[in-house]
């Protein structure tokens, strides 16, 4: 029972690994075991976070990576094997949101957000999978967003993006299961991250977003991070093909 979160001797590799939810989830994975492959596009800040992790006894590689270009992906997951193994565990933590009325899409925003968000994974995913299905042993975890599973009529493409990732994840569960292969979503609420600082730093949309969350606060990096570290290990290894929030119970407060 004392080893179910241990990870020592998996690979994982984790984009937008450089600050946020993302570092978060890195670290912890790492501080649990495991070699981690820091990526992000913004190359001084996986450098600094690789150092970061090292001195604190993480096993760590930074690739520097633009999700939005294929070669790059490419490159990642072929340097990142060729300096730490074989990639166990992949969690896609790649984001971008671009605010607007459904009216307000054009084909450059539409292209935009789902590339990254998107396409970006999918892609990832594919150059994954087939070593997991050699080794028989993989676990697949994308960063989606509440916005997956609720309307929202300023952040509407952004949450389709997301909704097309937990459906990614039920389909890749379903499909690669009998490779022993998991794959999950988390989805979290509002979290105290640089992303989020156009709503953390607006006191009139707190002030409602607080009153219709049952725990009166937003959420920590690390709260997401322990989710990403029970999916990612022996101790979740019943689950799959779930999308897993994480709002402080928003999706399920009356408002009171």
């Amino acid at each position: 029972m004392k080893n179910l979160f241990d990870l020592t001797g998996k690979v994982a590799l984790i984009t937008g690994a450089s600050s946020g939810m993302g570092k978060a989830i890195a670290e912890i994975i790492g501080l649990h075991g495991a070699t981690v492959i820091i990526s992000s596009n913004d190359e001084k800040e996986c450098i600094a976070t690789q150092t970061a992790f090292q001195n604190k006894g993480i096993k760590a590689f930074a690739i520097p990576c633009d999700v939005s270009k294929k070669e790059e992906i490419d490159a990642l997951v072929f340097q990142g094997e060729e300096k730490a193994g074989t990639i166990a565990i992949l969690i896609n933590c790649v984001g971008i949101a671009i605010p607007g009325s459904f009216l307000d899409i054009d084909s450059e925003n539409f292209e935009k957000t789902m590339q990254i968000n998107l396409e970006n994974a999918i892609y990832l995913t594919q150059k994954v999978i087939p070593n997991m299905q050699v080794q028989k042993d993989g676990v697949i975890i994308y960063l989606a967003s509440l916005s997956s599973v609720r309307g929202n009529k300023n952040l509407g493409l952004y949450g389709i993006s997301k909704a097309g990732l937990a459906q990614l994840a039920r389909n890749l569960a379903v499909e690669f299961g009998p490779d022993n292969i998991r794959v999950n979503a988390i989805s979290p609420g509002v979290i105290d991250t640089e992303f989020a600082k156009p709503l953390t730093q607006n006191p009139e949309v707190m002030e409602k977003r607080i009153l219709l969350t049952p725990l009166r606060r937003i959420g920590k990096v690390e709260e997401v991070a322990g989710m990403a570290l029970l999916l990612a290990s022996k101790a979740g290894g019943f689950i799959s093909g779930q999308n897993i929030i994480i709002d402080g119970g928003t999706t399920i407060s009356d408002g009171n």
